[in-house]
């Protein structure tokens, strides 16, 4: 268990200047319950966007913020309590976001 614990920490990050935490896609996914397939289609169809991606030895590390989970769980409410289908979603968001903007 304690294994497990220090593999999540390091899936967490502070942001530059001490700004707000930003989470790893394996702790996204574990976070929102959502899975890796699930999410390359969210931002294939533009629902969620990485807060940030570093390069590192030649591979991408892309980061999440507490925005993206909020939207995650938002997503996953309207599609499976609400039965809405991704261009919905797309919509329901894109009105939110200019409401909110």
């Amino acid at each position: 268990m304690a294994r497990r614990a220090r593999s999540f920490h390091r899936n967490v990050r502070r942001a530059v200047s001490g700004g707000p935490a930003l989470v790893s896609r394996e702790a996204f996914c574990a976070l929102s319950g959502v899975s890796w397939r699930e999410l390359a289609i969210w931002e294939n169809e533009d629902l969620i966007t990485p807060a940030e991606i570093v390069e590192r030895e030649g591979r991408a590390e892309i980061f999440y913020d507490r925005e993206a989970l909020r939207r995650a769980r938002l997503i996953r409410t309207l599609a499976e309590e609400f039965d809405v289908n991704l261009p919905g979603i797309g919509i329901i968001l894109n009105l939110l976001d200019q409401m909110s903007g």
